[in-house]
């Protein structure tokens, strides 16, 4: 049953805060940029129709910069649609009380959802496909999707929910680190072999701080993103997904895990136990996705030069994705809703919602807007992400992929730490993520 948006918000979890006051050179921005073309056919303007109030509920708190970006986005669509208020709720703990919300039956009519766990949404059969909602001006272009951000929300050969911003894993690297130690910063490591043979000259004392070549790879974009790169550069695939059984304790995967245990156990170019801070210069090369470029700019400042590259390629150049996407659900509002969900990837709106954001672009109407285009050429560091997306893979569609990831990780530290050997590592992962997998 449909309960009222009142109801909602105090079972939930209370209102979204007010716009920042530094948002607005970013209205203005909108502002300036409220025309569209491309991928997505653009909307008309409101006409008279009666008023309706829908609920979008997200994940974004006002101390990310996703926060007040999605503020600033729905000001803007209530500007051109002033019949539809749209409010906008930051919920804390956000799957965990969105599935109570659920499975309560008190659906709002837009969510976000992150696409590695979008199987577990769709599986409840709660969300209005986009193609159904997709008519007349408000049509979208399928085949201007990112090939990576269609696949992950194509199920049964129809398009679910609607990618707005992508993430890959990279490399970022010590630009000053690398000129004191006789590097050229214009080529950073681009294969396995160069990024160890990198960081053994970038693996140093000075004084009493000992300087790290690397770090053990951790997450980036996801809890296991650097995990899964390396498997897949290395030939290994994580689940067959025709007979739903584990297999990255093959033996291309244990191998690529044994490269990323070697580089703390073998070369002692990096270590877990004390892996040093990079933002403090104590390491020359590490993985970070596109939204800690905007943070690392603002971190390090003017104490080293540093830059970023794609990730060094194994036997075949790979990089996991993240991103969130938009979901339509079975409310009496399915129309106003699909509008703002139209609205919200607009070329025009949604380029700069990943410029405020860092974040990459799941629609290449966007990725060839001016905004984006400007953001690019005003911070390069941020093309080297973009280009992965060419290459990048989506995650296994299993509903229990949240739990196996946490299976994955506990699997990785335990082999970075040496409390097991990468293939008993893997070997008891794939024995606990078994009966996941089953279930689809």
């Amino acid at each position: 049953m449909y309960r009222s948006t009142e109801t909602r918000r105090r079972v939930l979890l209370g209102s979204s805060a007010s716009l920042a006051a530094g948002l607005a050179g970013l209205s203005t921005l909108l502002a300036a940029c409220s025309s569209s073309s491309g991928g997505a056919t653009a909307g008309g303007s409101a006409t008279a129709e009666p008023n309706v109030k829908l609920t979008y509920l997200h994940q974004w708190s006002q101390t990310q910069g996703h926060g007040p970006a999605t503020d600033e986005m729905v000001r803007r669509f209530q500007a051109q649609f002033p019949a539809i208020q749209v409010e906008a709720t930051y919920v804390a703990n956000y799957y965990e009380k969105l599935a109570a919300v659920i499975a309560g039956g008190d659906l709002p009519d837009v969510v976000t959802y992150n696409l590695a766990f979008l199987p577990r949404l769709i599986r409840q059969g709660v969300v209005v496909p986009a193609e159904t909602l997709a008519k007349g001006q408000y049509r979208f272009e399928k085949n201007d999707m990112v090939p990576v951000a269609r696949d992950m929300v194509t199920f049964d050969g129809r398009i679910m929910d609607i990618p707005y911003v992508l993430n890959s894993s990279g490399l970022a690297y010590n630009v000053t680190l690398y000129k004191q130690r006789g590097l050229d910063p214009k080529k950073p490591p681009a294969t396995w072999t160069e990024l160890v043979d990198q960081a053994r000259q970038l693996t140093f004392q000075q004084g009493d701080q000992q300087i790290w070549g690397t770090q053990f790879p951790k997450g980036t974009a996801d809890p296991i993103s650097p995990l899964l790169a390396f498997l897949w550069q290395n030939g290994g695939e994580v689940v067959d997904m025709k007979k739903l059984e584990p297999v990255w304790n093959s033996a291309p995967a244990v191998e690529s895990l044994q490269f990323q245990v070697d580089l703390v156990q073998k070369y002692r170019v990096a270590s877990v136990d004390q892996p040093g801070d990079p933002k403090a210069g104590q390491v020359g090369i590490w993985h970070i996705p596109p939204g800690n470029v905007a943070a690392l700019g603002m971190q390090v400042k003017d104490a080293f030069e540093w830059s970023t590259a794609e990730l060094p390629k194994g036997k075949q150049k790979a990089t996991s994705v993240g991103g969130h996407s938009l979901a339509v659900l079975k409310t009496p509002h399915q129309e106003q809703a699909w509008r703002f969900v139209h609205f919200f990837i607009q070329p025009a709106n949604l380029a700069v919602y990943l410029v405020a954001t860092t974040t990459l672009p799941p629609w290449r109407a966007a990725e060839q807007h001016q905004t984006w285009q400007q953001y690019v050429r005003d911070e390069p560091r941020i093309k080297p992400f973009v280009e992965m997306l060419s290459y990048a893979r989506p995650t296994p569609k299993l509903t229990r992929w949240q739990d196996i990831v946490d299976i994955l990780a506990r699997a990785r530290d335990d082999a970075g730490a040496q409390k097991k050997t990468p293939q008993a590592a893997l070997d008891d992962a794939a024995r606990e993520a078994a009966p996941l997998i089953k279930e689809g």
